[in-house]
């Protein structure tokens, strides 16, 4: 489909800055015309089409652009997972440790209390035989 590439309200300001209103000549339509179309940037299709190839071309390599950093950010990912795993184990460590050093602080007060028992149950024996 064809397109006017000529500024209409420009032609009409040319035609008219000539001082006539009718019977143009030739070269005043054509020193009109070449007015209207001054300072007009029109797209033609090869030339947009060709744009929008390089446009297509760069596009491409931002989405390989951006694989690359998906790739990347997957593998930090993984390496992140690896890391909670480790957390995690780290944490089950030291709960069990805890766990087991207020087991053994128990053991040593029920002992500490055993003898302290003890030690008053002889006390007590050897008061009862002195008297």
């Amino acid at each position: 489909m064809s397109t006017v590439a000529i500024d209409t309200h420009r032609l009409l300001r040319a035609l008219k800055s000539t001082g006539k209103s009718a019977n143009f000549t030739a070269e005043e339509i054509a020193n009109a015309v070449d007015v209207a179309q001054e300072g007009g940037e029109w797209v033609t299709r090869s030339h947009f089409d060709s744009t929008m190839a390089g446009v297509d071309a760069r596009m491409a390599g931002v989405d390989a652009r951006m694989a690359g950093f998906e790739a990347r950010m997957d593998r930090l990912e993984a390496r992140m997972d690896v890391f909670d795993a480790k957390i995690d184990a780290m944490r089950a460590d030291i709960k069990a440790e805890v766990k087991s050093s207020q087991m053994q602080n128990l053991l040593w007060l029920s002992g500490i209390m055993l003898v302290s028992n003890g030690a008053v149950i002889a006390v007590l024996a050897r008061a009862a035989r002195l008297f």
